[in-house]
């Protein structure tokens, strides 16, 4: 069942003539500090979204602007309704977040889906990173680390701590990249094709961008980098986006999982 705030902003509603100009800005870019990041709730228990929900009050920062209970509401809400961020539960029935993620993130245009998961890393996280979300969160997390995570997301940062990070890339570690018998499906493929192309894109990446990706890899932040190499913030960010062009990667969190699989960490 879907649900929609009513002070959702609809995509391609009439602008209110008392509000300020449009920018020329993606839909979903980053928000002006005036008004509170829209969020789309995801998860099939009504439970859970009535207990996420009050995380977010606190603050007038964030706004839930519309709730979905499975993939294919979840789809169906992003296309109709202006947001930011997307926090996405995993296992749903009809369809799960991973393929919704998939699905939403494949348009040229789409808000930061973040990955809401009870769970410790596993292969499901991953494979929602590997979808296009730009991290994930406990579903039962603190306000004050849910308000953290999202504020690096519209940041432009890993939603990952660096230790959480550090978990992830161990999780990865220990994973075999090359699919086995019993395993070799069209995803275990397509992770192998991955990788492929992130060891063939290394061959032209620079010392500095590689420089720049293990720093990303360890959870530090674009300001973080910019001071440990004593190179401008613009400079590594510019680096990130070569980087993520080159070896295939959709987010930062992706291109440190990359990294890790194709051996640019050492």
């Amino acid at each position: 069942m879907v649900i929609v705030s009513a002070h959702a902003p609809r995509l391609g509603s009439v602008p209110d003539p008392s509000a300020a100009p449009a920018s020329s800005a993606s839909r979903f870019a980053s928000p002006a500090p005036a008004r509170p990041v829209r969020v789309i709730l995801v998860d099939d228990d009504p439970l859970t979204r009535a207990a996420i929900k009050p995380l977010l009050r606190p603050s007038q920062d964030y706004v839930v602007v519309a709730e979905a209970g499975d993939g294919h509401e979840a789809i169906d809400v992003v296309g109709r309704i202006e947001a930011d961020i997307v926090l996405m539960d995993l296992g749903m029935p009809v369809m799960d977040g991973i393929e919704a993620t998939r699905q939403i993130c494949a348009a040229p245009r789409h808000p930061h889906v973040v990955a809401l998961t009870t769970w410790d890393v596993d292969d499901a996280v991953v494979r929602v990173i590997e979808a296009g979300a730009v991290g994930y969160l406990l579903k039962y997390s603190a306000s004050e680390e849910l308000h953290a995570g999202l504020r690096r997301v519209m940041a432009g940062e890993s939603v990952l701590s660096p230790g959480a990070l550090a978990e992830l890339l161990r999780y990865v570690r220990s994973q075999p990249t090359a699919p086995t018998a019993a395993a070799y499906d069209l995803r275990s493929q397509e992770r192998q094709h991955a990788v492929a192309q992130a060891q063939q894109a290394a061959a032209g990446l620079s010392r500095r961008e590689l420089e720049v990706i293990a720093a990303a890899a360890e959870g530090l932040t674009t300001e973080e980098i910019a001071n440990r190499l004593y190179i401008s913030v613009s400079t590594v960010k510019a680096h990130l986006r070569s980087a993520q062009e080159r070896v295939g990667a959709r987010n930062r969190v992706h291109l440190a999982v990359l990294a890790e699989r194709a051996g640019l960490l050492g």
